[in-house]
């Protein structure tokens, strides 16, 4: 039977050593001397029962104790030392309750996820005109994707073999014993990665990683009365996942482009209407540009700067409900700024023959407000 080595001495620290260095130090050694951080080396899975075993000794005070008084020879069950052979499931024990605190993987570093990683999303811009966002339009987008290399079919080999440690499935499941009973994990492979498969000859496209980065075309349709800095999503044309994952999903931000003569308010339009103020004195009709076309609309006699003027239903498609919004036209009635002296004359004359009755009160003579202009 082999000799035991100090627990001091396989730790690497002195035996005044606090119980933080103690742990420190076995948290350091237990990363290197895992076995899973040693694949094909007999002797990992010894050194690092032993490096357990004078853990969970040295990091319990009563059976430091012990130990430091018995040394191996401790009485069975002594000063809260465990008897028999407790140190093995010391691992088990600590992934079973905190492996998820260590990023998804277990506190030694080998990786305890059940599943492979879904691919990233993508996300591009699209540009549409107000008129296209009102009653939809097709676009082909081009969007930069890591995709599954189409020579390996992802695989990363144009040669391969199933892996003999996993048989394929990327995962292996491993039982253990420990004093909480039996203790089941399933981990990556470590032979294949988690690919399943073992390559003989590399992919000269892909380099071996089975994944390339590469422009793909789509089709895609903006539906009627979308917003600026609205979403679309196509599902699983984002970025390539793990074998065995779907891939992730495509989002397209459309922008909405500003129209010189309409302005968006929600689901309604806003047009700003420009009226000679003769015209909105005596009455006329213009032309006021619509989503279908230029509409002929009636200015009435008397009309007042800033009246706002209802087109029902001209507005916006209303998205997921029936109908559209409205358009609403604005009048902005022009005053003269450079006048002949022919035009201030008849201004003048018209003053003359004016009263408040003519403005009906609308706060001051209209020549008022042209002289504070002029002068």
């Amino acid at each position: 039977m082999a000799t035991k080595r100090d627990y001091y001495e396989v730790l690497g620290v002195s035996r005044e050593a606090s119980e933080a260095e103690i742990k420190k130090s076995y948290r350091r050694l237990a990363r290197s001397h895992h076995p899973d951080a040693n694949p094909g080396d007999p002797d990992a899975e010894e050194r690092f029962k032993e490096l357990t075993e004078a853990y969970e000794v040295l990091s319990n005070p009563d059976a430091r104790r012990a130990y430091d008084t018995y040394g191996h020879q401790v009485p069975r069950g002594a000063g809260g030392y465990p008897g028999g052979d407790p140190f093995g499931g010391f691992q088990d024990i600590f992934d079973a309750f905190f492996g998820d605190r260590f990023g998804g993987g277990s506190f030694f570093g080998a990786s305890s996820a059940q599943t492979p990683s879904r691919g990233s999303d993508a996300e591009v811009e699209v540009e549409v005109s107000l008129r296209e966002a009102a009653y939809g339009v097709d676009r082909e987008i081009n969007v930069q994707i890591v995709g599954n290399c189409g020579v390996c079919e992802g695989v990363g080999g144009t040669e391969s073999h199933v892996c003999g440690t996993c048989g394929g499935a990327g995962m292996v499941r491993t039982v253990r014993e420990s004093i909480l009973g039996q203790m089941v994990t399933t981990q990556v492979c470590s032979t294949c990665g988690g690919q399943g498969r073992i390559i003989d000859v590399y992919c000269d496209n892909c380099r071996g990683s089975g994944k390339v980065s590469e422009v793909q075309t789509r089709r895609l349709r903006v539906p009627e009365g979308i917003e600026d800095g609205m979403r679309l999503r196509i599902s699983g044309a984002g970025h390539a996942g793990d074998p065995g994952a779907p891939a992730g999903d495509l989002y397209v931000r459309v922008r909405v482009k500003e129209d010189p003569e309409l302005m968006r308010d929600g689901e309604d339009l806003i047009h700003r209407m420009k009226v000679s103020f003769v015209g909105a004195a005596l009455g006329t009709e213009v032309e006021v540009p619509t989503l279908d076309g230029p509409t002929p609309v009636r200015i009435e006699p008397g009309t007042q700067p800033g009246t706002t003027l209802t087109l029902e239903g001209e507005g916006m498609p209303r998205i997921r409900r029936r109908g559209r919004g409205d358009l609403k036209v604005v009048v902005d009635v022009m005053v003269p700024t450079r006048l002949t002296g022919e035009q201030r004359d008849l201004l003048e004359r018209f003053e003359a023959v004016s009263g408040e009755e003519t403005y009906n009160g609308g706060g001051g003579s209209f020549f008022d407000r042209l002289r504070g202009v002029f002068r």
